[in-house]
């Protein structure tokens, strides 16, 4: 069993769509498989969740399944063929699809053609194109060229700087959410999130779909949801640090301090951060990243994620088991780094959500498995909150998360320094009985064992005892 605290996302596409490969890059050291909803069909991703599930349960591992919503991106329409843009030539982009004139594209994302103004800057193609505004009349933006290159069909668009005003969710996100909920998804990610409100609508949503517990994870990717951070993470269940879409929207020196920015809002409030993009990027072809990718990764565990996901690198990438066995070691050499430097754990402040007397009980559990050299805390659990609460104190003992019910094993799967197991009964017996049967922790060590309930009114139902095993 891995002593590896960080998670490790891994997204299914086109080199990982095979049970097979799947299984090895579960083997390799993913804890939680995405499927980017932006790209492909429902039935293609009910059929990775599908051999991913099958997959972990051959292993006898839990594997998370994160559902990536597409969200309201900005592109370009179909082209009859590539639009070759030079400097200072004219571009216009018009309401709908693309007609039959020169220098003229299409695209079918209304709100644009209200948010800019002239002298807007656009970028296109993920900042390989530039465009500054020179005029805005009713479904038309005349554009001048600052940056040129071949313009191909369905290239994005963005607003760097500027709030384009559109709900997080499109109608395609809320008939995916459907489809995400009816295969049985772990946990949605929501795309372009600017507010707080954004998150509460697809959590009314998931309820609408059948799913009312579903976690919602907000990507933080627009300059709003910067400035927001705050009350986003208040309603979120997770927050993703979307790179590629901010380096875009905001300027890419600034990056680098939002991220840390971010990752210490949701550290405050023990909410699981996810660092994401291009972090072994050159892996997609290459067998070993850039030396400075490699200190990316283990920046983002010196920061406090509590998982570094991988895109393209495992979706389409050439080496997609190499790069999640890559990324597993960066992040036990950071791990192996801190201890041998002797830094506390992180520990937030007391609004991490959790009643007082939970966390009270947490920190006691996490003191008391220190003093005794515990090999692990044992957390028993329903619904995951005192494995969540544990992980956001960061104890430098093992965190081992039991409980009766499956889909709270896998919704673990991001929270940093948890290993969850799935037990007969949520009691002290049942639990004993499944950690001895699959040694999971040495015999005669001593392990920590804690519970806690938000009511302090149900007997035996707020716990914490040291045994010896």
């Amino acid at each position: 069993m891995t002593t590896r605290r960080t998670r490790i996302l891994a997204t299914l596409g086109p080199a990982t769509s095979d049970p097979a490969t799947i299984g090895e890059v579960i083997l390799a050291g993913a804890d939680v498989v995405r499927l980017n909803f932006s790209h492909g069909a429902a039935d293609v991703h009910a059929a990775s969740c599908a051999m991913a599930r099958a997959e972990a349960a051959r292993l006898g591992r839990v594997i998370t399944v994160l559902q990536d919503l597409g969200g309201p991106k900005i592109r370009t329409g179909r082209l009859p063929q590539p639009l070759v843009l030079h400097t200072n030539d004219t571009l216009r982009l018009v309401f709908g699809e693309t007609p039959d004139e020169p220098g003229v594209v299409g695209c079918t994302f209304a709100p644009l053609f209200t948010s800019v103004a002239p002298g807007q800057r656009l970028l296109i193609d993920d900042g390989r194109l530039e465009v500054a505004v020179t005029d805005v009349t009713p479904g038309v933006l005349t554009t001048r060229v600052i940056a040129g290159g071949v313009l191909d069909s369905r290239k994005g668009i963005h607003v760097p700087g500027g709030a384009v005003h559109t709900p997080a969710m499109t109608a395609k996100d809320y008939d995916d959410l459907r489809a995400g909920i009816a295969m049985g998804v772990d946990t949605v990610a929501l795309s372009f999130v600017q507010t707080p409100e954004d998150v509460l609508a697809a959590r009314e949503a998931a309820r609408v779909a059948g799913a009312p517990g579903l976690p919602i994870i907000a990507k933080i990717e627009r300059p709003l949801a910067v400035e927001r951070i705050r009350e986003i993470v208040e309603v979120s269940d997770g927050i993703m640090v979307a790179r590629g879409d901010l380096g875009i929207e905001l300027p890419l020196e600034t990056v680098p301090a939002v991220q840390k920015l971010v990752i210490r809002e949701a550290r405050r409030r023990g909410v699981p951060v996810i660092v994401a993009t291009e972090v072994l990027e050159s892996m997609r072809t290459a067998l070993r990243p850039t030396r400075a990718e490699v200190t990316d990764a283990a920046h983002a565990v010196d920061e406090g994620a509590d998982a570094i996901m991988l895109s393209g690198e495992t979706a389409v990438g050439q080496h997609p088991v190499r790069t999640v066995a890559t990324l597993a070691a960066i992040i036990q050499e950071a791990e192996r780094a801190l201890a041998r430097d002797g830094q506390p754990p992180r520990l937030p402040a007391d609004d991490v959500r959790a009643t007082r007397h939970g966390l009270a009980l947490c920190e006691a559990a996490v003191a008391l498995a220190a003093r005794a050299g515990a090999s692990a805390i044992i957390a028993v659990t329903k619904a995951g909150m005192t494995p969540r609460v544990l992980s956001a104190l960061r104890p430098s003992a093992r965190i081992i998360a039991a409980t009766a019910s499956p889909q709270t094993a896998a919704r673990l799967g991001l929270v940093w320094g948890v290993t969850a197991i799935v037990t007969e009964a949520a009691t002290l017996a049942a639990v004993r009985e499944t950690l001895a049967a699959r040694a999971l922790v040495p015999a005669g060590s001593t392990v920590v064992f804690v519970a806690m309930h938000t009511s302090l009114g149900r007997d035996a139902s707020n716990y914490l005892t040291v045994e010896q095993m």
